[in-house]
This record gives C-alpha cells, sequence and structure tokens, in this order.
C-alpha cells in the first residue's frame, strides 16, 4: 500500500462532513474496491485520488461543478488531502539560523491540494480558481533510519509546525544541531524535488483513448522508445536504414514501376519553384520510426487493430500499458481504474480480479458494478458507499460480539474467520453478493420466501421491482447469521425473516437467537412454525413445487393467515420508507 488514507472535502458529492473535515476514506492494502449505486460517488474519489497524485493539469480539469452544492461562498474551497503509508522525500536548499545555505532532505506523508474560487480576476483571461498543491513533513523527531544511506544532503531530525511553515533542526557532521526556516510555499508540490512519492495513472471508462491516439498513453510510450532508438543509434553505415531503403524500393516498384507518379510530382514542383525537391513515396519516417508505430493483433495476413477487435481488448490492452510503464518507474504506482468489467466477458473479469488480487508492487484503487471484482474471501477490499459515507466503520468492526458457540471476538474477527473457513465457497453463494449492489435487503431462508414474497407484495400494493431492494436467500437457518454480519458491517439496512421451527437448544447453540440478536432495530419477523405451513404446505416431499403452486394460485391476500399479513406490512413500511 502506497497510499493510506484520502480525506475529500467540498468535492462534488462529498461535503464538509459530519466533524465539518471532510469524508476520511482507508485504502487497503494492494488492492481496494470502491462498490455502490449510481451516483453514490465512486467515480468522485477516484478522480480526487487521481488530481491529487496524477500528473493531469489541474486548471484544464476543474470546473465549478466540482464544488459540492454546499460550498456556494467564496471562501469555501475543496480539500483533498492524501497521506502515505511510507514516508516520501522532498529536496530544499535553505537559510540556516547562521546564514548558510543548506541543502536538506524532508521526510513528508502527505500531500495536500487546495481548490478555492478567484475572488477577483488579477489580469484578463485568469483561470477562474486558485489551485495549491503541496507536501507536508513530518512534524517529530525523526528516525534516521528511514533515510538512504548515501544520501548526501542534511538530513532532517526533527521538525516543528509553526505559523508561517516549519523549523527543520538537522545535525552536522561534528553532532552540532542547526534549524532552518521552510515557508509554506516551498513545500509546493514538484515532481523533480520528490522521491519515493506515489504517482497515479488513471484508466478511465474511455478505453480508446490509452490505446491509440495521439495523445494516448501508448503514444507516449512510442514517443521514449524513440528516445531510447535514437540514443543506440551509433551513426554511419546504419544496417536499419539500408534494409529499409531495399524494402521501401521494392514496394514503390510494385505500383509505380517507371517512377511515373514521383516523377511528374517533382517536374511540376520544379517548374513552379525552380528547385528540384526530390519527393518519393516512403512509408515510415526511418529516422523516428516508432513515431509512427502501432498496437495490431495478427489474424493470419492481416493486421487488426485495436479499433477493428471488440471492445473488450480496450480495457486488456490499457492494463497491460500500464503495467508496463509501472514498471518502468522507479517510484510508488497507483494504478486507478473506473468499472474494469466494462465490456469484459464474466470469465475475463474473474482472470483480470485474480490478476489485480495477485499483483505485487502496484497499488489498484478501483470502482465496479460487478460481483466479480469482489470476494468475501478478500473482504477489506471492499468499500462501500451509501448516503456519502464509506463503510465499513472502524468503531462497527471493533464491536465485540458473542458467537452461538460462546466465543467473544469482534466483528472484524469473525469476518477473518469467514475468510479462513473459506466461507465464500461453502456457505455464501456467489449471486447472494447483490446484497452489496443493493439500498436494501430481506434476509430469509431459502428459495421459498425468495419465490413467494415478491407475489405477496405485490397483491399488498407493493411491487418490489420498482424499489432498491433484493431477496437473499441463505439457503439455511445456520448461515443467515453470516449475512446479518456482513450487511451489519457494511450498512447495509436489512430486515431479517426467519422460521421458528428449530426446538428450543441450550445456549450457546440456539440459532434462533442469534438471529434475533443480529437483527437491525426490530426489522425482524419470526414466522411459526415456518413459512410454507403458514400457507397451508406441508410436508417434505416436493415441497418447493408444492409452494410455487400455491403462490401462483393466490390471487388477493384476504385469505393469508395473520402472521403472514403482519409480515408483508412490515415489508411493505421497511421498503417504501
Amino acid at each position: 500500500m502506497f497510499i493510506k488514507s484520502l480525506t475529500i472535502k467540498n468535492f462534488r458529492c462529498f461535503g464538509k462532513g459530519v466533524d465539518g473535515n471532510g469524508t476520511t476514506i482507508n485504502f487497503n492494502n494492494g488492492l481496494t474496491a470502491f462498490i455502490g449505486r449510481n451516483g453514490s460517488g465512486k467515480t468522485a474519489i477516484l478522480e480526487a485520488l487521481n488530481f491529487l497524485i496524477g500528473s493531469d493539469y489541474l486548471p484544464t480539469k476543474i470546473s465549478e461543478k466540482d464544488f459540492h452544492n454546499e460550498a456556494k461562498d467564496i471562501k469555501d474551497e475543496i480539500v483533498i488531502e492524501g497521506e502515505t503509508e511510507k514516508p516520501f522525500f522532498t529536496t530544499l536548499d535553505v537559510r540556516s539560523s547562521t546564514n548558510q545555505l543548506e541543502t536538506i532532505i524532508i521526510p513528508c506523508n502527505k500531500i495536500k491540494l487546495t481548490i478555492k474560487r478567484r475572488e477577483k480576476p488579477e489580469k484578463v483571461l485568469d483561470d477562474p480558481f486558485i489551485i495549491n498543491k503541496y507536501v507536508l513533513p513530518i512534524v517529530n523527531d525523526i528516525n534516521e533510519s528511514i533515510y538512504e544511506e548515501n544520501e548526501k544532503a542534511r538530513k532532517a531530525s526533527r521538525i516543528s509546525q509553526i505559523k508561517e511553515g516549519y523549523t527543520v533542526f538537522y545535525k552536522l557532521k561534528d553532532g552540532q544541531e542547526r534549524n532552518a526556516k521552510v515557508i509554506s510555499y516551498q513545500l509546493i508540490y514538484n515532481p523533480n524535488r520528490l522521491t519515493k512519492c506515489p504517482k497515479s495513472y488513471y484508466l478511465s471508462k474511455d478505453r480508446d483513448d490509452d490505446v491509440s491516439g495521439n495523445y494516448s498513453l501508448i503514444a507516449k510510450i512510442l514517443t521514449d522508445l524513440h528516445w531510447k532508438y535514437k540514443k543506440k543509434q551509433t551513426g554511419g553505415g546504419n544496417t536499419i536504414s539500408s534494409q529499409y531503403d531495399t524494402l521501401a524500393g521494392s514496394l514503390r516498384g510494385i505500383v509505380d514501376e517507371k517512377s511515373v507518379l514521383i516523377d511528374g510530382i517533382n517536374e511540376k514542383v520544379k517548374a513552379i519553384c525552380c528547385d528540384d525537391k526530390n519527393f518519393q513515396i516512403d512509408f515510415i519516417d526511418i529516422d523516428q520510426p516508432y513515431k509512427s508505430a502501432f498496437l495490431a493483433k495478427r489474424e493470419g495476413e492481416k493486421l487488426l487493430l485495436p479499433d477493428n477487435l471488440g471492445s473488450g481488448f480496450n480495457i486488456l490492452i490499457a492494463y497491460a500499458l500500464f503495467a508496463y510503464v509501472a514498471d518502468q518507474e522507479k517510484i510508488p504506482i497507483v494504478l486507478i481504474i473506473d468499472e474494469p468489467e466494462l465490456h469484459l466477458h464474466s470469465d475475463w473479469q474473474k482472470k483480470m480480479y485474480e490478476v489485480f488480487t495477485n499483483q505485487r508492487g502496484l497499488q489498484f484503487v478501483y470502482s465496479t458494478q460487478s460481483e466479480n471484482f469482489i470476494s468475501l474471501k478478500n473482504w477489506r477490499q471492499i468499500r462501500l458507499i451509501s448516503d456519502f459515507q464509506v463503510f465499513p466503520k472502524e468503531d462497527v468492526l471493533q464491536e465485540q460480539i458473542t458467537a452461538t458457540d460462546g466465543q467473544n471476538g469482534t466483528r472484524a474477527d469473525y469476518l477473518d474467520d469467514y475468510a479462513t473457513k473459506n466461507l465464500h465457497i461453502s456457505a455464501i453463494l456467489r449471486e447472494n453478493l447483490e446484497l452489496f449492489f443493493t439500498k436494501k435487503c430481506i434476509l430469509v431462508e431459502g428459495p421459498s420466501e425468495k419465490y413467494g414474497l415478491p407475489k405477496l407484495l405485490k397483491l399488498s400494493g407493493c411491487d418490489i421491482e420498482n424499489y432498491p431492494v433484493s431477496i437473499i436467500p441463505a439457503w439455511g437457518k445456520t448461515k443467515i447469521k453470516y449475512y446479518q454480519m456482513i450487511c451489519k458491517v457494511f450498512g447495509i439496512d436489512y430486515y431479517t425473516i426467519y422460521d421458528n421451527d428449530k426446538a428450543e437448544d441450550d445456549e450457546p447453540t440456539n440459532e434462533n437467537t442469534a438471529i434475533e440478536n443480529n437483527a437491525e432495530n426490530g426489522k425482524i419477523k419470526k414466522i411459526s412454525p415456518n413459512f410454507e405451513a403458514k400457507l397451508g404446505v406441508t410436508g417434505d416431499d416436493k415441497k418447493f413445487q408444492k409452494l410455487v403452486k400455491k403462490i401462483d394460485d393466490i390471487t388477493d391476500t384476504k385469505s393469508l393467515d395473520q402472521e403472514i399479513k403482519t409480515c408483508l406490512s412490515n415489508l411493505k413500511t421497511f421498503i417504501e420508507s
């Protein structure tokens, strides 16, 4: 992990926050996946992070729409601040307290971006926003082990904050301590002065922009390859040049064997400008061959450009290009991707998620609407955004609970235990990850409720298809508490329905009690003895098929058992609230 946390204030859908300090998002080690409904703020988080550590020219990116709708005052400003997991360093030339000019290396752990409206123009057509990005030093005593051994600049040993900026203390070779004042403007973000500072590459939804075109990532890579090519050119008898002349001559001769076209062009030009221009048909600029290079896929004798391939290839090619660039960089790289699943088949999505999860040396941050890009095995990767809040919250994760076997632990401990026991395979079905992408969910025991409740609710005047609600079957009473735990931790509003057909066991193995204890604020309904029996379906033989027929034959709710009616009424209130 390179970026540890991100704080956003007054940026798009994120306002000042509960405490006035904005919204803070903690990142996971290696990979962080942001999920949530449309408009929840996923892309805002990705772009805020890219604005902070990317290389985009911000004056062309920022607009009035980037300000939160409550940040209307001229003095309101957007604040985006990132904290790094490990220190990075800025090198400054300063004048010491003894009036000596010194070069000091200062450890930092934060980058801060502020954007505010210009109160008055200073010149014609001035930018409407004042944008400042700067680094923040680590304030306190500095452990010298964080520095490189061969560092020649003075090393900060202690940093304290003052009104104008910072006072940096350092030691001379003889052990004497000196200090220098660092004014805030000296800490303006300058990549040329920074070492080990994370940098981001942003793969937006416009995949084509990165795999083709004059300003694409591939164009930048080819420019770099051209530089390396020129560097290795030795001059004199260039074998590549002579080989190209032979090839080009053959190609010209195929369609213009007697040079009629070229001779005609040169004669006309010479007749007008009285100068022999020696024009010829050429195929590549041999002096800079990589400038005209392009990506292509060979199919037999044909070369297919990215535009000719399926749209899913663009994300694959773009990812490969970004991975190549990241491998060439000597600094920490954060790869930001907006919905990596776009245009990808389900199989490719799963494989790409596996690649992301196993990748080392990169930090991935992405948004997704696909169950294939999250896994409860790696629940710590998931950040669910709801009502502009980010879940899970640390205080909920650290709540102490008691399991049905009497063991105590935090909610985080139990989710780790789910992962260790591979419950994401044995107990929690992949299709039930739908609960992460809904606004509300109804937890039920099995397929009977999953099939029956939508029809019964519709007859009660509540069409569930018109609401962002999912019915999640746990496929067994003992598994309901797992889903309740997930909903509780990730801030998912849930209602629990369960059957009271289990015999009263001695504590602590009473599953009914566990379900009741994990219910959300009384949003629970116990049906005695069970859902099927209340609808007149009994026996174990073809029980589900009998229930399906029973549900299909129901035309109104008048004849339903009162307990079922009460359940439907409660659900209707839950869904519509």
